[in-house]
């Protein structure tokens, strides 16, 4: 994209005194397309979430960013700050997963990343869910879960005695992240994509070791796994279905970039690798919360052995791939269709509704 020749050419001090602030700096140079390393990202995201930051700066370097294009420099040292600034919890578990979609896809569905993680924590390994309610959609995993009972506005306490009780936690964005306030209302207002709807995947609080994401536009693949590699992730998977759904598809094959340790590979996957048909899945759209958690409940209560069912069973086994739970699809599957069948992934609902209501002392 060409640049206006007298930007590029006009100082890069600020025009006045008010604007001279530590956000000004990056402002000037996202705008002038300059991409920012990653130790930069991180002083720029201190920037952007500072107590006295100006809102109509942070506005013009969200816009400035994602007309850029965020590199995984970028996107990694950010949401590096927003880990490090997010209310912390700590768990006894050593091997856990992160399932988690970015919204936004062009496919529709109910919200499958809610159920696989039941599902995957019902075939034994834990899940520590980063979510927040639909920014871009109609419905949003704490919107989902809100209409199964769960109570989604506990703190990082609650998280945690979930987690360590119930082995799967769901928390609640706007409780771990009280820096990105003012940032979020500025978004808001907004009303475009920008850089917060990719970082939301990636700033888990619990910095998890295995991490299932996915992305809403195939172009996203790399990069997110780039930076995933940078943040740590001992093994993840980035996927994108070939149908637009920002999660693995019944509908198609499902692009993939594995990252293993500071390794990235690419492939490509089908549900007839885990031994499932593949189905087109336009008719599991949910235009509400309420008919996305009712479509959570049949599932669970083995009520539907349908597409949704396979949408479902496919993702969770993902995650016990990533895990090391198994190391055939078909496996997996199987595992994840036993989680449902035996009860276990409605079980581990139910704990969380428990838990979740319990009066706090």
């Amino acid at each position: 994209m060409s640049k206006t020749p007298w930007l590029m050419d006009s100082p890069q001090s600020a025009t006045n005194i008010k604007a001279d602030t530590p956000l000004h700096e990056y402002l000037v140079r996202l705008t002038r397309g300059e991409n920012l390393r990653f130790k930069e990202s991180v002083a720029f995201f201190r920037a952007i979430t500072a107590k006295d930051a100006n809102p109509v700066q942070i506005a013009g370097a969200l816009v400035a960013l994602s007309s850029k294009g965020e590199t995984f420099e970028e996107l990694a040292g950010m949401a590096r700050v927003m880990r490090e600034q997010a209310f912390q919890i700590s768990t006894h578990h050593n091997n856990f997963i992160d399932i988690s979609g970015t919204g936004s896809s062009s496919s529709k569905t109910f919200n499958v990343s809610t159920a696989a993680a039941l599902v995957t924590a019902g075939a034994g390994l834990p899940v520590a869910k980063h979510s927040s309610r639909a920014g871009m959609s109609k419905t949003g995993s704490a919107d989902a879960l809100s209409q199964l009972d769960v109570n989604v506005s506990g703190d990082q306490t609650l998280a945690q005695a979930c987690l360590n009780g119930a082995g799967i936690c769901f928390m609640f964005a706007p409780k771990f992240h009280p820096t990105l306030l003012r940032v979020g209302e500025v978004k808001a207002n907004l009303g475009i994509r920008s850089s917060l709807n990719l970082l939301g995947v990636l700033a888990n609080p619990l910095n998890p070791p295995r991490q299932l994401l996915g992305v809403w536009h195939r172009s996203l693949v790399e990069p997110m796994a780039q930076a995933l590699a940078t943040l740590g992730v001992k093994k993840a998977w980035v996927v994108h279905g070939s149908d637009g759904l920002d999660e693995i598809t019944l509908n198609g094959r499902t692009f993939v970039a594995e990252v293993v340790g500071n390794k990235i590979k690419t492939f490509q996957i089908s549900p007839e690798d885990f031994g499932l048909k593949s189905s087109e899945i336009d008719h599991l759209e949910a235009d509400s919360p309420a008919s996305s958690a009712k479509t959570i409940s049949e599932i669970l209560e083995s009520k539907r052995r349908d597409q949704a069912r396979s949408l479902v069973v496919i993702n969770a086994a993902a995650a016990l791939l990533i895990a090391g739970k198994s190391v055939d699809p078909m496996q997996a599957a199987r595992l994840a269709e036993q989680s449902i069948d035996s009860g276990s992934a409605r079980t581990k609902l139910d704990r969380l509704i428990q838990t979740t209501n319990k009066k706090q002392l």
